[in-house]
Order: structure tokens, then sequence, then C-alpha cells
């Protein structure tokens, strides 16, 4: 069957593409329990002797000073995490690997300064509401979070985080996120910010584009949720946009809009898909789920745009989407950006990642973002270590950490970063590019594929990276991008 052919298949099941590529859990394993408080998770195997770098040595446990979440015996940080709603695929995988990482890597050598970590985790179901209500839930029983999902649902707790005096680390790459004078210092993000991200892939684009069409330069067609993720988004590929020349046929920023949190369905696009085809663009920016990716790019391929080539901010991809009816449209016209590197990538630290997830979840496929939750864990390990060398196991003595540690390293998993000085320092620029092989997914097993029979494959091939744009590169970071009140901050 050709392509084509393959592709108008899409105008009768893309809209179903949402339960098939990561707005359910179905086909992951049940979500990480929550320890009770008190207790300690026990480790379930034999863990391999390296953990993050520190060069650091904590003084007696004894002499430490703690206050809230830390015992004699345990340091009890907070995961709220969407385990149930449109970012669940990828995020049940991200808090799987902090459970691996804290147990199997920290624990099962010791701890941190004579303590275990012991991760609490709330389902959010990638609700605003539901997050805010889960942070009141268990805030007096952590010292921070390591993970607070999604970008208006961390910013809805920003003032309760400052009224609390609590880190927290989203997964979120809002740009606010590394400007002090919107969080005070207290959200500590990984990884390249929505807004950067933009600037760097839609060059790096771009520079494809003009080398194989005589220099010619690309239209563009943009399309986002509304909010701290797609609007942040919007104002980095709109920046580059005018840097760059580049005629926006289509503003679609902010149109991505779900009738049912759980599922974006064929109606809920049909007032964009026209916008996107009838504008005929060269390049197509998404900024939303997996699903809302796949319903977008399937309903546009169905509709006769066959020559545009896509791409979007790193959570707008699911692996996944390599098992649905969208497969053929991805591994043609896709282009993934992401932070880190993909499952399997050879890299320091990748056999252990490799080894303690395989021993732990053996009956579990592959997965790019248990590389995300391993250094999410990998970060705030380094930072506890920072605070239990400095004596100070407190909140504030956590926060202070934070703000002082001039290098949290990543194994070669994703670029190192630090909180150390003034934003335009320390924000990181770096991304990677992927094209989707879905011949290579397939031939590993595809959705098949088991850890326990080998190092397996997600189909995501690296095209290039980390690398930095002289656009990213030369971008002087002040401050968010897009704020709620303010709206795009930069121009051109």
């Amino acid at each position: 069957m050709s392509l084509r052919k393959k592709l108008i298949v899409l105008g009768f099941v893309f809209a179903m593409i949402a339960t098939a590529c990561g707005d359910s859990t179905e086909d992951t394993t049940a979500a990480p329990t929550t320890a009770a408080p008190g207790t300690t998770a026990a480790p379930t195997t034999a863990a391999p002797t390296t953990a993050a770098p520190t060069t650091t040595v904590a003084p007696p446990a004894e002499e430490i000073m703690t206050d809230i979440g830390v015992s004699d015996t345990e340091i009890r940080i907070g995961l709220l995490a969407d385990l149930s709603g449109p970012f669940s695929g990828l995020t049940v995988d991200i808090v799987d690997a902090q459970v691996a990482y804290w147990e199997d890597v920290v624990n099962a050598n010791g701890g941190i300064a004579g303590r275990n970590v012991v991760p609490v985790i709330e389902d959010t179901g990638y609700n605003v509401a539901t997050h805010g209500e889960k942070y009141t839930k268990i805030v007096d029983e952590v010292v921070a979070f390591s993970n607070s999902t999604g970008s208006p649902h961390t910013a809805s707790i920003l003032s309760q985080l400052k009224e609390d005096n609590v880190l927290a680390m989203p997964l979120s790459w809002y740009s606010g996120w590394a400007d002090p004078a919107f969080d005070s210092g207290l959200t500590f993000e990984l990884g390249t910010n929505y807004c950067i991200e933009g600037m760097n892939v839609i060059e790096w684009m771009v520079e494809k584009f003009k080398a194989d069409n005589d220099g010619a330069l690309p239209t563009l067609a943009v399309v986002t949720r509304a909010g701290d993720y797609g609007q942040d988004a919007a104002a980095g590929v709109k920046y580059a946009a005018q840097q760059l020349g580049l005629d926006i046929v289509y503003d679609g920023e902010g149109l991505i809009v779900r009738s049912n949190p759980l599922e974006y369905t064929a109606a809920d696009a049909a007032p964009v898909i026209p916008g996107i085809v009838g504008s005929s663009p060269d390049i197509v920016w998404v900024t939303g789920s997996g699903s809302e990716t796949a319903v977008l790019l399937g309903g546009s391929a169905q509709a006769g745009l066959l020559t545009a080539q896509w791409t979007g901010s790193t959570p707008s991809y699911d692996f996944r989407l390599l098992d649905s009816a969208a497969a053929e449209a991805f591994a043609g016209f896709f282009f993934q950006s992401n932070y880190a590197v993909s499952w399997g990538t050879d890299v320091p630290g990748m056999a252990q990642v490799s080894e303690v997830l395989t021993a732990r979840y053996p009956d579990r496929r592959p997965s790019d973002a248990f590389i995300l939750g391993w250094t999410e864990a990998r970060a705030m390990e380094q930072i506890l270590r920072q605070a239990a060398a400095n004596g100070d196991l407190t909140r504030q003595g956590v926060i202070d950490a934070a703000n002082s540690v001039e290098l949290i390293s990543m194994g070669g998993a994703a670029p190192d970063q630090n909180y150390v000085g003034s934003p335009n320092d320390y924000v990181v620029r770096e991304t990677y590019i992927y094209k989707p092989d879905l011949v290579a997914y397939l031939a590993a097993g595809g959705a098949e594929q088991q850890l326990q029979n080998g190092l397996g494959t997600t189909g995501s091939t690296l095209i290039e990276g980390p690398f930095v744009m002289p656009l990213a590169a030369n971008f002087e970071f002040t401050g968010a991008c897009w704020t709620q009140e303010e709206g795009n901050r930069i121009s051109g």
C-alpha cells in the first residue's frame, strides 16, 4: 500500500488515536504506590555501584539540621505526577524511573547522609485543581518535590511553594522557571525551556529546508495549546520566524483545545486542520500532547497536506505513536525535538540505566521517558547531597544547596547544568533532533519489546545533538518569554 493510501485510512481512525498513544496507561504497569508515612520502601534489586558524582562529604547524620520531611532514617520527596491524564503514557515511565533510581541506586548504596530517600507519589491527572489538592495533601510530609507535572499546574501552586518555602522540580520546561523574579528561586528546571527550544529547532529546520531547496526560505504554520506551555513555545518560534524572515502563513497559537480532558478528537481539531492545510506551509510547529499532534498530523495528511515537515516541543511526540494509525505519517513527515538522549544511546551511564530498569521492570518496554525520570532523580540527588554536606537538610538548606551547585552532571544523558549566576548564564540552550524510524522500531519488535529481552529501541534515531543554533546561542535571556499577564514578552 502506498503512503498516500495508508494516510487516507487515517480519516477513519485518527479520532481514536488519543487512546492508542498516550491518553491512558493501559499498556503500562500500575503506577508506583506511595510509601506510607514513617515507612521506608525496600529496594528490590541488587544495585550498581555508580551514582551521581559528588565532591562533598556529609557530616555525621546526627549533626545535620533537619525540619519538614527529613527524619533520622528518611528523606521524603514529593512527586505530583500525571499518572492518568493526557501525558500519563510518558509520566508513568518518568515516575517509575525515579522510583528505581532512589531505591536501587541511592538507597541500596547507603542513601544520603545515612537516610533512605522515600518518594511520596500523588496522581494529579493533569488537572490544575487536583494538582493543588494533592500538593496540600502531602506538602507537610516532604522536604522538596522532585516532580511537578505541567506548566499551568506548577504555576498554580507557585504562591504556595513560596509560602511553604519548598523547592520543586517541574516536569515542565516553561521559561519562567529560570527567572528568580518569577519563582523566587524555588523551581529548578531541567533542560532547555520551551521558548529557546522553539528558536533552536526552527532555525535547524530552516537550515535543513534551505539546503534541500536551493536556499529558499520555508513558510511556517504554528499551532499550540494556550498558556504557559503552548504560548511560551510560540513566543520562541515567532521570535525565530521574525529573525529569520519567515512568513507565518497560519497562526494557531492557543487553538489546541479539548472538549474532553482525556481525549482530543476530530471534532476538536476541525477548526484547526483546514487552517493548516489551506495555508500550505513548508514547516508545521506543534506544541501539544502526542495524541494531539497525531490527530493534527494525521488529519492534515488525510486532507491532502503531504509535503510539509512537522516538528514541535518535546512533549508533543510520544514514541508510542509508532504503534498507532499515524505511524507512517510520523516516520515520513516528523522531526522530533528532545531535551535528552533517547533510550539506548551510547553515553556514559546508559548501561546503569538499562541494568537497573531491566532488573526492576523486566516486562516493560523501552521508553525514552525513562531517561527524563532518571535525570530528574539524578539532579535532585546531587542537590540533596550538597545540602547534607552543608550540614543542612532543612527546606531552606535544600533550596540554598540547589542555588549553589556549580555543576549538576547528567552523565551524558542530557546537557549538564547549574543554577548559579544570572538566568542568562545558566539557562540551557542545547537540544537534540531525532527522526522516528518505523522500520528499525518494528524490526526490534515494536510494542512487543521487553527490557528482559535486550536493550531494544523506541525508534528515535538521532539526527543531531546536543546542538545549539546561533539564535538560541546569542539570545539574551532576561526572564520568561511569555506570561499570563503580559503575553509574549520577547520581540524581534
